[in-house]
């Protein structure tokens, strides 16, 4: 075959294979979302046994570590980072589990205070609206996306379609003496969407996204300890070794080493803001079928038409986040 038509063949293949490995990762991001609920479970069933939500955190963050351990000494034989990747990145790279710490520690906070529908629909508006603001303006050295009118209009959908998937009959109101703790949720959801775009960037510099991934929950293990350790959780910490509880209560560590994985891998892939986007549609419908079924020993609640409603308008919405 003469080199022009191999020249032609490759050029038209290309943007096929592109939007196809896309889609894949969608896919991919999408059955993350789905891993987020189960996660929140195994902590909640840890929390159980061990009486105290920091502690709990504390487990599930020393679980992820001792899995990212191992996983960072298989592909690379070494915990160690280069001293050039030391130099050559920014300081606030390596800040990435901090803010997903934070993230995790608002929504032990805010739940008593607002409760479990302002506690999902808060920090999803953080999330959502941070990550159209880093792809926007390529905050963290992230690739800049144009905010078009297409990208506006798929926001709306998709807030819209959070807001009708969280919510119940009995809304709770905005404002008034909630103001804080609904604004504190908000800012959870946005500065756990800050943690893709650092961890992406630390991925780059160590040349693997389990590495980052480790130093992610090394350091926000780190702090969690001193927090515990300073506070009266610390009485709590002879239960973590108590037998009484199921064994899918220790996946909470090892689902979220695998979710900051991948954020950090996908991130570069497909823009902050699809990422955040469409693992929230994996979460939401994984919640849903959690909540109709009643699995993982959540109590059964009912799902409505606005619930599935609301969940198809978070999928047409990324569908036309796609094409913005």
């Amino acid at each position: 075959m003469p080199e022009e038509t191999l020249a032609v063949v490759s050029f038209t293949l290309r943007p096929h294979d592109r939007r196809e490995s896309k889609m894949i990762y969608l896919i991919l991001i999408f059955l993350l979302g789905v891993l987020t609920p189960v996660q929140t479970a195994a902590n909640a069933r840890l929390r159980q046994s061990v009486g105290s939500p920091l502690t709990a955190s504390l487990v599930s963050f020393s679980v992820g570590t001792s899995y990212l351990i191992l996983a960072t000494y298989v592909q690379k034989g070494t915990l160690a980072a280069d001293t050039a990747a030391f130099r050559s990145l920014p300081w606030w790279a390596w800040l990435g589990g901090v803010c997903g710490l934070y993230g995790l520690t608002v929504n032990i906070f805010i739940f008593p205070k607002l409760g479990s529908v302002q506690t999902a629909l808060m920090p999803m508006l953080g999330q959502i609206g941070m990550g159209m603001l880093i792809d926007t303006f390529g905050w963290f050295r992230a690739a800049a996306c144009p905010f078009t009118h297409l990208r506006l209009a798929a926001l709306l959908l998709i807030l819209a379609g959070v807001c009708m998937t969280v919510m119940k009959k009995g809304k709770a109101a905005v404002g008034g003496r909630r103001l804080f703790w609904q604004l504190t949720g908000v800012s959870g959801g946005a500065v756990f969407a800050m943690q893709p775009p650092m961890n992406r960037l630390l991925s780059a510099g160590l040349s693997s996204a389990v590495h980052a991934a480790f130093f992610s929950f090394l350091s926000a293990t780190a702090v969690l300890l001193a927090i515990v350790l300073l506070r009266s959780d610390r009485r709590c910490l002879p239960l973590i070794f108590s037998l009484d509880r199921p064994w899918w209560s220790w996946l909470g560590g090892i689902i979220g080493g695998t979710f900051v994985t991948g954020f950090a891998f996908f991130a570069a892939k497909v823009g902050v803001g699809l990422l955040l986007v469409t693992s929230i549609c994996g979460l939401l419908a994984c919640s849903l079928v959690i909540d109709r079924y009643g699995l993982l020993g959540a109590a059964k609640r009912p799902v409505g038409a606005v619930q599935c409603a609301g969940l198809l308008c978070v999928m047409a919405g990324i569908a036309l986040l796609r094409l913005g």
